[in-house]
């Protein structure tokens, strides 16, 4: 199914070459405004306001500040799935029964509120200095939802924990959350821009999928299989082409052509989608 409806599989170095050639040029990082210490976005009509930490992003921490900031590929991604249109529902890939794990979330919290209203449940994961941000994001945000809604509503089911792709087993930490049998989807939004981290980051998506595999899924099915969506901001040729040679060994790998993709993640727009499948015998 995943294959009918996407781009061809990808198949090695003619990708990076496809995407760097036509990406619009860009004059930053990707980051909204990593001056402001409150940004309003809105999104398909719904107004967020998200706090972020300009003295942490300036910080010489050890182990990255990157979280600390919210991203533009975060709106864009958040922009497509609330297309009407948008393949992962339409297709049935998510639904109300689904499972869905971010990673590298940030302090942003809108992955989660925008996912909450379609799925089951949402867990939002990152490094420990990012949490407590992230989770009063996601709470003021849930709240002025509900106010501005004038309805009682149960808070959606959304998770947030601690984890890093360095030091942490992926499938303790599965067992920690409950998660055992594993997730339905992973999403992860700029997760790509550091030659360390690359492996640590394929190794993480691959042994969380691991966890849903099962042994008669000889076929690879996308709805028998944890389905892990990557989307990045298209910076530096050779991250990209290092980062897709080893998510390649590991998954079977789909870019999400344009005319599925909402206008901010298109062809042209220096952003891609892809979408990949764990592969039985990496």
């Amino acid at each position: 199914m995943v294959g009918a409806q996407l781009q061809r599989a990808i198949t090695g170095k003619s990708e990076t070459f496809d995407l760097f050639s036509q990406s619009a040029s860009m004059e930053d990082l990707g980051m909204l405004d990593p001056k402001k210490a409150v940004l309003e976005v809105t999104i398909a009509g719904r107004d967020f306001e998200i706090t972020q930490s300009p003295g942490m992003l300036q910080s010489q921490r050890g182990g990255g500040t990157t979280g600390a900031a919210v991203w533009q590929s975060i709106v864009r991604f958040a922009e497509w799935l609330e297309l009407s249109s948008n393949p992962l529902f339409r297709l049935g890939l998510l639904d109300a029964t689904s499972v869905v794990l971010e990673l590298g979330a940030g302090v942003s919290g809108i992955l989660p509120c925008i996912l909450s209203k379609r799925v089951h449940k949402v867990v939002s994961t990152d490094q420990a200095y990012t949490l407590k941000a992230l989770q009063n994001n996601i709470s003021t945000n849930l709240r002025e939802t509900r106010v501005s809604a004038k309805v009682k509503t149960s808070l959606p089911a959304i998770e947030v924990l601690p984890l890093d792709w360095e030091t942490d087993d992926a499938l303790s930490f599965l067992r920690s959350a409950g998660l055992d049998s594993g997730v339905h989807m992973i999403v992860a939004c700029d997760c790509i821009y550091n030659y360390a981290l690359l492996a640590p980051f394929v190794q993480t998506c691959a042994d969380l999928c691991r966890a849903r595999c099962h042994p008669s899924n000889t076929n690879e099915d996308p709805k028998a299989a944890t389905l892990c969506v990557i989307v990045q901001q298209l910076r530096q040729s050779e991250v990209f082409d290092q980062w897709l040679a080893i998510f390649r060994q590991r998954f079977r790998v789909w870019r999400v052509p344009s005319n599925l993709l909402s206008r901010g993640l298109q062809e042209g727009s220096g952003f891609a989608v892809h979408v990949g499948i764990v592969r039985q015998d990496s």
